[in-house]
């Protein structure tokens, strides 16, 4: 039996990357997402499911999603998957002021794992 205070461990934690998006109310936007190992390895998703989920807070409710499952990414092996996200998407953002909601890309494996691989602030803003 090894006394875990002599043995030289490092702490590892994967999180998700992180970053902010900033649209216009009311517009077409196209978003192409590459899902990485978390050492910057693309991660095949062939056989997964990719979901873009926008919610009002951290932990709050769903605002909208967009899902591709098997067969519906841009380039499966490169971990690539790509989301429309329209005008009907926005319609509840504020038409006046920034609105400000968070999101986060999940993939789901063909076993049932779940895994966020990106995450960030999703600022909607006024329609000029």
């Amino acid at each position: 039996m090894t006394n875990c205070a002599r043995l030289q461990c490092v702490d590892l934690s994967v999180e998700p990357d992180c970053y902010n998006l900033s649209i216009v109310r009311g517009t077409l936007n196209r978003f192409e997402v590459v899902l990485t190992d978390g050492f910057g390895k693309a991660v095949a998703i062939n056989n997964d499911t990719i979901d873009f989920v926008v919610k009002d807070d951290p932990g709050g409710s769903v605002v909208f999603s967009k899902s591709n499952g098997p067969g519906e990414h841009s380039d499966p092996g490169q971990g690539e998957s790509t989301f429309e996200v329209d005008e009907t998407d926005t319609a509840s953002a504020s038409e006046t002021a920034l609105t400000h909601w968070v999101y986060e890309v999940r993939r789901t494996t063909v076993t049932g794992d779940l895994f966020v691989h990106i995450t960030g602030n999703f600022v909607v803003r006024p329609t000029i």
